[in-house]
Parts: C-alpha cells; structure tokens; sequence
C-alpha cells in the first residue's frame, strides 16, 4: 500500500464520566488477522486497540473531526471521523483493502474512502507506464483521473464538510503527482522530461504556507512536505538547509517541517546531528518537538563521527558469518536495506557503479538486509538476479536487530561509512548516488 502521509486530529483516551457526543466508538473484525492489536493513529497519538479471535473495540475521545490512520500488521488505511460517530470496520488480511468495509454513522464517507483507495493505487500498480507518458500526455491522464475522482465524489452524496475537505485531497493529490512526475520520469525513461510551458501554471500560484488546509487535508500537508523535501534535497550544506526552514513564515509548518525532517537528520547521528538540534531548541515553538530533538541527541551522542561503531556479526549468502571485526583495516560502507524497499533497489545501480569503481581498494562495502526471516528466500533470489556485489549479509531480527537498533535506524535505506579501525565517520553517510559519497571516501582512503 503506497504510503500517504496525513495530517490528523488530536485524540485521546476517553473518561465515561463525559457526554457521548465527544467520543467515537471504534469497533470490528479482521478475518485471518495475525497480530494481537490495532492502531488508530495520528500526530502525536497512537491508541493499540486488542483483537481477541479477530475482532476489537474501543472508544476514543475526539476534539474534532478529522482524517486517522487505521493500521493493522503491515496494512493501512485512511478513516475520517466525526465526534459522536460509531464506525465498525470489517476485513480479510489476506485481501485487506479489497475486502475492507464500514458500517455505522460515517459509513458513507469511510466507504467512500476505501474505495478510493483501490482507485488511487491503480496509479502504483504500473507507475512505470502511468510516469513514462510524454508530458502533455501524463497530463491529459492525470487531468481525467482528478475529474473522475471529483466525479465520484459527488455522485456519492456524502456530508458536505466531508465533500469540501475531499474536493481539496483531490485537488492536492493531482499537484503531488505533477511534482512528482519530472523526477519519475527520468528515473522510468533514463531522459529529462521536456515539460511545455505552463504545465506546473496551476502549481506556481498554490502557497506553501496554508496553515488552515495543513491542518486539516492530508493531501495539502503531503504536497508540502514533498515540495519541501525537494528544497532540502537539492541542499548541499546544513547552512543551506537551515535557510530553506527559516524561510517558512508559518509557525505551525516550520514545527512539522523540523520534526518531519531536521529530527530525523538528529536522530540519524550524522555529521550535523548536534548542530540541528541546536538550531530546533533555538526555533521550534513547540516544546514538544525540542524535547523529541533532545532525546533524540543523547541517544545518537555515541554515534558521533570518531565513536566505535556498533558492531554486526551476520551470515553472507553461503550461511558464513562475517564480521565488523573481520573487516578491520579497510573502510567499511554499510547499505542498509530490504527488497520490498523501492528507493533502495534505485540505489542499486549506483551502489555497484561506486564499488566498481573502488575494487581493490582499501574499502569493503557491505549491503545487510533486514528482510523478515520469512523472506530470507526472496532476498537471496533478488541478490543473484540482481547480481548483487559486495558482501551481501542478513541481519538476525529484521528492524529489531541489534546493529539497527544501536544506530538508531528508523527509514532506509540508511548508509554508514566507517574507518578502518572500526570508528564512526559517518552514521548517515551519503547515499551512492550522491556524488558526496566519493569525496568522502576519497578524503578517508587517504588517511
């Protein structure tokens, strides 16, 4: 399931003792269900609800409506909840979005978002043909799909605070995708796309600093989110990057925006971890995210360029096992990574060019899956049809794994670069497709 990222209501648990209309009752069942709980979620909350042979029930309180997340095992979807409502969900986890059904007082609007779901994610079931179109002709395509989802909507008759929120997901779910297009395009076709002129007309006029929709249509925080990525992607110093946030008016989104981002490079323990958290304890007017940032930073204080790195001790594809220690007197570039994951198998081209390019030198590079036990079987299929190099390891406990766990990792693929004493020189260390990477073994082969 492609992974939309929402804004949603604050909601806590309930006290009986209050009137009916400030809760929501959350209730159902999950046919082949192969976990103990589920997971209502949002911002800053995440409620597990138990399942008991399949099924699960709870009551939340809630400020207002507002779109949640609804989580069960690896699966995810979005529900929209009004206080007061009494929302049963149904489904097979075998066939989880296909399968997914709502009863009760939001049934309507909640139906109607699982079935947008099926139809958003016909987009990702090819996104090579649906982003290799010329550009007047992904147009044209990403134009009749927004009509038809507008189309759809209104068709469907749903409340009309719903309607509004929902005509304005669509709306910012096309301008994602147009973004996101000149990027998706070369990666499909190996060439630039030639875009005409006035293809992102509708977009140059769209703010970034709407702070009413970014709190209240996920859509309008992705689109921001994704634009804003592409800001600090393109940054080559933290001097830069501390530009591109200080130049966000909004309070509100310059908080999200450092703890969607500035908190992941803290926590990361790169290079500039201690200099980022000092920048959120300076700026950030939420307490909240300068508490996150400075747990975060005694936490990641061990990772810091010269500490000794955590070490591994993994079997390759023959069931050998190999070391940190084994590798001691040649820098160690640690990729790590998993084949459900899509921005790491893109690295993959990179990765071997990098060490094919460094052969015989006094580097080892060393790609370590944290793939499920379960999957071990695909992962050494994807590594011989892939023809992986290196050293291909696999970790003993997925993202539970003690090497992953000490480093902090919560995203990958994540790169580690380390000397040839075993000591940290970078934790979050370019990736291979950022020419940052050569200089910095460049400047370590040296030494």
């Amino acid at each position: 399931m492609k992974k939309i990222i929402l804004l949603l209501v604050a909601a806590t648990l309930i006290s009986c003792n209050k009137k009916e209309n400030e809760y929501v009752t959350i209730s159902g069942k999950i046919e082949n269900a192969q976990t103990d709980s589920v997971f209502v979620l949002n911002d800053d909350f995440r409620k597990a609800i138990p399942v008991v042979n399949g099924e699960f029930s709870d009551t939340l309180k809630l400020i207002q409506n507002g779109y949640f997340t609804f989580r069960s095992g690896n699966e995810r979807t979005d529900i929209y909840l009004t206080p007061g409502d009494s929302l049963y969900i149904t489904t097979d986890m075998e066939e989880f979005d296909e399968k997914l059904k709502y009863g009760g007082t939001s049934e309507k609007e909640n139906n109607y978002l699982a079935q947008k779901q099926l139809k958003t994610e016909e987009i990702y079931a090819d996104p090579q043909s649906f982003f290799s179109a010329i550009p007047n002709d992904f147009k044209t395509k990403l134009n009749g799909f927004r009509d038809g989802m507008v189309q759809d909507l209104e068709k469907s008759q749903l409340n009309s605070t719903f309607t509004e929120l929902e005509k304005k997901n669509i709306d910012y779910f096309y301008h994602t995708l147009l973004a996101q297009y000149p990027m998706a395009f070369k990666y499909f076709t190996r060439n630039e796309a030639v875009l005409p002129d006035g293809f992102n007309e509708e977009a140059d006029k769209l703010s970034l600093e709407n702070e009413s929709d970014f709190n209240s249509v996920p859509a309008y925080k992705q689109y921001v989110f994704y634009k804003i990525s592409d800001q600090i992607g393109e940054a080559k110093t933290a001097v830069e990057t501390e530009k591109i946030v200080s130049g966000i008016r909004s309070p509100k989104i310059k908080d999200a925006v450092m703890k969607g981002f500035l908190l992941y490079y803290v926590g990361s323990g790169g290079a500039d971890a201690e200099r980022y958290n000092n920048y959120i304890q300076k700026n950030a007017t939420d307490e909240k995210v300068k508490k996150e940032s400075a747990e975060a930073f005694a936490k990641v204080q061990k990772l810091l360029p010269g500490k000794p790195s955590p070490k591994f001790n993994y079997p390759d594809t023959t069931g050998k096992m190999v070391s940190l220690d084994d590798l001691k007197g040649k820098l160690v570039y640690v990729d790590v990574w998993a084949t459900w994951c899509g921005p790491c198998i893109r690295e993959i081209p990179s990765l071997k060019q990098l060490e094919a390019d460094y052969h015989g030198k006094d580097i080892e590079f060393v790609s370590m899956s944290i793939d499920p036990q379960a999957d071990k079987g695909k992962w050494l299929n994807m590594v011989k049809e892939k023809d992986l190099k290196g050293i291909q390891i696999f970790a003993d406990n997925d993202w539970r794994s003690e090497f992953v766990q000490e480093y902090g990792i919560k995203g990958i693929p994540r790169f580690i670069l380390i000397d040839k004493n075993g000591n940290i020189l970078n934790a979050d260390a370019p990736r291979p497709s950022d020419p940052a990477i050569r200089t910095l073994i460049e400047e370590n082969l040296k030494s």
